[in-house]
């Protein structure tokens, strides 16, 4: 039972206020013989539990019963529905870690192989150079841009 001693309740704000008249219209507007409840009363939560808790006080044994054993099959569900949902996160966690490596391995091997060309074709531009090749015929044979030749002719 939730007993309201309305005398003791002071509101001290606006919501107070809007509160202590959404429960004075429950108390007066809501009854046995009443079938569809206001909107407004319905869209507070504390409001919204007392009258479920009216509904289901007004339950027939057999109408109880099934209340409850819905309530039952919902909490044995939801457990199981949580861990579905919890595995379904954590396979497409795992997946998406290995696409993401798989992307990064490759992107890695790809800047690697390209940094491994550039890197041996300047060893041989600066063979050539050694050779006393021209920084024109090192760039043609390495396809190194010029700069780059003249820069390690200087070094």
């Amino acid at each position: 039972f939730t007993f309201i001693e309305l005398p003791k309740f002071t509101p001290h704000s606006i919501a107070d206020k809007r509160m202590m008249v959404l429960w004075l219209r429950f108390l007066t507007e809501i009854n046995s013989n009443t079938k569809d409840i206001p909107a407004d009363l319905l869209n507070d939560p504390e409001i919204g539990k007392a009258v479920e808790d009216l509904e289901v006080s007004g339950f027939t044994d057999a109408e109880l019963r099934a209340y409850d054993k819905f309530w039952d099959s919902v909490s044995v569900e939801r457990p199981l529905l949580d861990d579905r949902y919890q595995k379904g996160m954590e396979e497409g966690m795992e997946k998406g870690m290995e696409k993401g490596m798989e992307k990064g391995m490759e992107k890695g091997m790809e800047k690697g192989r390209a940094e491994g060309k550039h890197e041996a074709n300047t060893e041989t531009a600066q063979r050539l150079l050694a050779m006393g090749l021209s920084a024109e015929q090192v760039a043609k044979a390495t396809q190194l841009p010029l700069d780059i030749i003249k820069n390690l002719n200087n070094t």
